[in-house]
């Protein structure tokens, strides 16, 4: 028997995009630091030279480590000044360090990572030695499983659950495959949309009348474009999940023609998809149960995503990572502001005065000078430096150009106000933009319910 070229190739579009969601699954993996992995080692035998050469034996490179560090800023009249032990400079070095003092403390690049577990199985080789990560795989179950459950209520509703629950399995597993809230509700969209899709099906100009439709557009195209901003991996999965779909809606299709050739005549609808409204009644209530589902999932998402600190895993040190305000402990950017203005002025004070002093908002420098003028010779003051805004960005310049992996760069890229202290445990990771996009699908949805609401009133 010949088969259709149409089905063979539905069927490996269908088996390769399932390879595709399947073999690059990812389960999102927490951090203490923005970016960054953070390495701890208790030992007696190995120095911090031993333990960076394994690393980049490893591939780990650009690590953060407290041998490497320099000086961020530098006077350039007085490049070389005694630091006081309370300077920024040495409290820095408790960054390098856990709370008791006994662990080194690495930071290494999420670019340079994969061959980390590597580095630490040989540097855990060595006799009395341990190493580990903060890092920690955490399945969030419930966004995969809240859109699970709105799916299984659409199969529960739906006219023809054989289409509609063969077809809805790619976005299900788009979802489980990549645990996050935005996905998930990308997934709810496209199932959603399916929902709509399925109610016309075979029926005459349903194409057409799908895609003619504003709520049927919006919801399948919206979660590429939200996605796109939030993980462009994520966005190509989705395009996946979508190929998915439509490979299997023609495998259905074959399998319909198929069958009706057993009958003595085919059947058709006799109402075109023109007659059949997309939402109803019916449509506008699932409607509403979406908005809900998502509402649900941008909480869980808003509250799962700030710092915490856990303190249940007795058995993991106490790491340096950025904290709430109200535990604060460690040196931060602002201490580092105040460090620097002490620095470049140095050379323009008076010498009996400290340099450790905190500066104030509005306090400058001058130097005084002289000009003839008419055979006058007069005194002015020429102003070299002022405390404000426009200093600190210059002092933010220089880092984000400093060419060795400064501690202060990764500082940045946890905020210009974060605060720094010791947590015992893990955060749990954030997505990108992940809040600002679960907003804008509640916006869509919600949008959506008021349109069809006006329209009929």
């Amino acid at each position: 028997m010949k088969v259709k070229p149409s089905i063979l190739i539905s069927i490996a579009v269908s088996i390769i995009s399932l390879f595709l969601l399947l073999g690059f699954r990812t389960i999102p993996v927490s951090r203490l630091w923005k970016g960054y992995q953070v390495l701890y080692v208790f030992t007696n035998e190995l120095t911090q030279q031993d333990i960076l050469q394994t690393l980049q034996k490893n591939g780990c490179s650009e690590v953060v480590s407290k041998s490497n560090q320099q000086m961020p800023v530098v006077s350039p009249v007085s490049p070389v000044q005694v630091q006081n032990q309370d300077s920024y400079i040495f409290k820095r070095n408790s960054f390098f360090t856990d709370r008791t003092g006994k662990a080194m403390v690495f930071y290494v690049p999420d670019s340079s990572s994969q061959g980390l577990s590597r580095a630490i199985s040989e540097i855990s080789a060595f006799q009395g030695t341990m190493a580990g990560t903060d890092g920690k795989s955490s399945f969030p179950w419930i966004a995969p499983i809240l859109s699970l459950i709105f799916t299984l209520v659409l199969l529960y509703f739906s006219e023809n659950k054989s289409l509609f629950g063969f077809c809805a399995i790619f976005p299900i597993i788009f979802a489980f495959c990549r645990p996050m809230y935005t996905v998930a509700a990308s997934a709810i969209f496209l199932n959603f949309a399916l929902f709509l899709f399925h109610r016309i099906w075979k029926r005459k100009d349903f194409v057409k009348s799908f895609f003619n439709s504003p709520y049927s557009t919006v919801f399948t195209a919206s979660p590429f474009l939200l996605l796109i901003f939030s993980s462009p991996a994520n966005a190509a999965f989705y395009l996946v999940s979508v190929l998915g779909i439509l490979a299997n809606l023609n495998l259905f299709n074959e399998w319909e023609e198929a069958k009706y050739k057993s009958y003595s005549f085919k059947p058709v609808y006799i109402v075109s998809s023109r007659m059949i409204p997309l939402v109803g009644r019916l449509g506008i209530r699932l409607m509403g149960g979406l908005v809900a589902t998502i509402v649900i999932l941008t909480l869980i998402s808003n509250f799962f995503g700030k710092i915490t600190d856990v303190t249940s895993n007795a058995t993991s040190p106490s790491l340096p990572a950025p904290v709430s305000s109200s535990n604060s402990e460690l040196t931060n950017i602002s201490d580092l502001m105040d460090w620097s203005w002490n620095t470049i002025t140095f050379p323009y004070r008076k010498i009996n005065s400290a340099n450790t002093e905190k500066p104030k908002e509005g306090d400058s420098v001058a130097i005084t000078d002289y000009i003839e003028t008419n055979g006058t010779i007069s005194q002015y003051s020429s102003q070299m430096y002022v405390y404000n805004g426009k200093f600190k960005d210059s002092i933010l310049d220089k880092i984000e150009n400093l060419n060795y992996p400064a501690l202060e760069k990764m500082m940045l890229k946890q905020g210009k106000n974060a605060s720094y202290g010791f947590s015992k445990g893990k955060l749990t990771s954030s997505e990108r933009f992940g809040f600002i996009i679960l907003s804008c699908f509640i916006f869509i949805s919600c949008g959506l319910s008021g349109y069809y609401i006006l329209g009929r009133k």
